[in-house]
């Protein structure tokens, strides 16, 4: 099942195509919309977006499944859970909210909770260029040397998949700023050889469960004591026009200790931002 959480705000519609253009790619065709009626858009404007949304799927082949909420005390997560399907073949879109200089790009907003507490694959996508209308087609993925591998990442590529033009995998090799500046470039080049194999790795395996291949993707490993700088240049250097990254899986006092790259991607970034959480990779 495909699901969209929809705030009905003008983030919301420019999302909304990321969800038309994702459910038209999964196999049952189907976006199942939930909105909880917050008071945030009035009835009849909702109906009016409602409407265009339904026409806009029609349009892609998609069938439209709506579902509106009442409101509980405990707040839109409790009152939105129930209605959400949980599991590895399970997907969820939502946006993140407008930036706010106190709380941060992600950090304390509903979009986190979904990240960090659905047990299913989860998108949260911040639309920067609404006239792509849902189709980036040049994506931008930095990817961490993980044990599981890219993994998580698969479920929502495989939705990309379809449309993809180009793929950027990029890995940044974290160094400490005093050591950055002393490194040699020979040092350099020694670091960067684990991350270039790891690449190779994760090449291959987009390749044989996606059938993306090399006319497709490019891969660069870079060493830098700034991972959130070092992916802002990557996209705009490659002319992509989604960032597509795992959510930060540190703990809070480590986020704090050195900074969260996809805090400082939200905020920063020139072209659009997906954040994933994937769990059936």
């Amino acid at each position: 099942m495909f699901s969209f959480a929809y705030d009905g705000s003008i983030n919301g519609d420019w999302v909304s195509h990321y969800a038309v253009q994702l459910a038209g790619a999964h196999p049952d065709r189907t976006l199942r919309l939930v909105h909880v009626r917050d008071g945030g858009v009035e009835r009849a404007r909702l109906a009016e977006k409602l409407d265009r949304l339904r026409l806009e799927c029609e349009s892609q082949g998609v069938r439209l499944e709506t579902r509106l909420l009442e409101p509980k005390s405990s707040g839109r997560f409790e009152t939105l859970r129930p209605a959400l399907s949980e599991g590895p073949e399970h997907f969820l879109i939502c946006g993140t909210p407008p930036l706010d200089q106190r709380r941060g790009g992600l950090r304390g907003t509903l979009a986190e909770r979904l990240l960090r507490e659905l047990y299913c694959n989860v998108l949260a996508v911040r639309v920067v260029q609404p006239g792509l209308l849902g189709s980036p087609r040049r994506l931008l993925a930095p990817i961490d040397e993980q044990p599981e591998g890219f993994r998580s990442a698969l479920p929502f590529l495989r939705l990309f998949g379809p449309q993809l033009t180009h793929l950027h995998l990029v890995l940044i090799a974290r160094v400490g700023r005093g050591r950055l500046h002393r490194l040699s470039h020979e040092h350099g080049e020694r670091l960067r050889v684990p991350g270039l194999a790891y690449c190779a790795r994760v090449e291959r395996e987009i390749a044989e469960r996606l059938g993306l291949g090399a006319r497709v993707m490019d891969a660069q490993v870079l060493v830098s004591d700034r991972v959130d700088h070092e992916i802002l240049i990557a996209a705009n250097r490659t002319k992509s026009r989604l960032i597509y990254m795992g959510v930060s899986e540190r703990g809070r006092a480590e986020r704090l200790r050195h900074g969260d790259p996809v805090e400082q991607v939200l905020r920063e970034s020139t072209c659009d931002v997906a954040v994933y959480r994937g769990i059936g990779g």
